[in-house]
Order: structure tokens, then sequence, then C-alpha cells
């Protein structure tokens, strides 16, 4: 697909998907362009300190963790990057798993979801900040992983020389999975790992990002 420039995606038709959880966060929407439905990631309309460092930063991290799982079956395709503020991902027909109730999945979803994760990570790639709205339940019951934001990503696929950040953020992506499934399966006994010093780091970070942009003008 051709580069899409802004000035067009202001005159196509959208549904809001997610206003974003903070101010750090991209709003997503729902766009169609030409009868094929994609999501637009958008940091232009949060405050300038998100749309010219941060979330471009985020963006080129999110665009480079897609390229290196292409192909992986359960992760959207990255169709590809508006401007710094903002790309366009495949949009994946499912419900996430935030507008689920315990009972609505079985074991072997989260089979499947472990597996995608194993893929995930083998493809040097952790997820780092996986809650319930990441994961979406396909209409044929596969799962899909969304919102590689917060990725760390391997300097190396070579197990040998992966570094100990994103040994912690694998970690952090199976704490994550025993707890979704935990919800969704409470008569499960798989135990969840503990929480690592990388996962404090990472609420402390936001912590200091809401306090800081809470208020601050556009």
């Amino acid at each position: 697909m051709d580069d899409i420039p802004r000035s067009r995606l202001s005159e196509l038709p959208r549904i809001r998907l997610h206003a974003g959880r903070n101010a750090t966060k991209a709003i997503v929407d729902r766009i169609e362009i030409d009868g094929r439905s994609l999501v637009l990631k958008d940091f232009a309309e949060r405050p300038w300190p998100v749309r010219t460092f941060l979330g471009p930063w985020q963006l080129d991290r999110e665009a480079r963790a897609y390229h290196r799982l292409s192909g992986v079956p359960g992760v959207p395709r990255l169709i590809g990057r508006v401007d710094r503020q903002a790309l366009l991902m495949e949009y994946l027909v499912g419900r996430d798993l935030g507008r689920l109730l315990p009972g609505d999945l079985d074991a072997e979803f989260f089979e499947r979801l472990e597996s995608l994760l194993d893929s995930i990570h083998e493809r040097g790639v952790a997820h780092g900040d996986l809650n319930r709205s990441d994961v979406i339940a396909g209409e044929d019951g596969m799962p899909h992983v969304l919102d590689f934001s917060t990725a760390v990503l391997s300097g190396r696929t070579d197990r040998s020389h992966r570094s100990l950040l994103f040994v912690q953020a694998c970690r952090i992506d199976r704490r994550s999975l025993a707890k979704l499934r935990l919800r969704f399966l409470p008569q499960s006994s798989d135990p969840i790992p503990q929480r690592g010093n990388l996962h404090r780091f990472g609420r402390m970070l936001k912590r200091f990002y809401d306090r800081a942009l809470r208020g601050h003008p556009r």
C-alpha cells in the first residue's frame, strides 16, 4: 500500500477504538481505506513533549518489533508509517480479553497464547506490558497479541547473547500470561512468577510521566 498523507486521513471514516490510557499513549482509531479496515495509531493530538519526542520514539520501536515479527501468526501486520506521529496496522476481527468474562475462554486458548508468546520471544521481541486489552480472541478462537509500543528487543535473536533487560521483559510477559490464565480459569494451578526489578522500574517511570504530563499545555 502506498503511503497515505495525513491530509487524506482526516477525510476518511473512522471509529475510535481507544482514547489511550494516559497522555503518553497513542489514540487508536479504526479507519476504512479503499474498502479495507486498518488501525491507525496516532500521537498528533497528544501534548507536545509526547507528540514530538516520546510518541515517535515509541512508534519507531513498535515498527521495529512488527518488522521482526513479520509472518508470525497471531501478530498484526504493519502496513506503514504515516509520519513521525502515526502508523497503520492490520485490523484484526475479534474481542479483546477486557470484554470477556471468566469461563468465556478455555485452557486450549491459553495454551495457544503461550505458544504465541514463545514464538514472539524466539524472534527476539518481548511485549513488556501484556494486559487484557492487548490480547484478542479471534473469530476462529485463536489468540492475537497487539500493541508493541512497550516492546523490548534483543540485540540478537541468538539466545546465548540476550541481554538481562530482554530476559526480564520475557519474565514479565510470562507473569502477565499466568495472571490472565488465572483470571479466566480460576481452577488453574499454574504459579505466577515473582515480579522482577524491571517491572518495578517500569511502574515508577509510568508514574513519573503521568505526573509530568498531567495538565501540560498542548
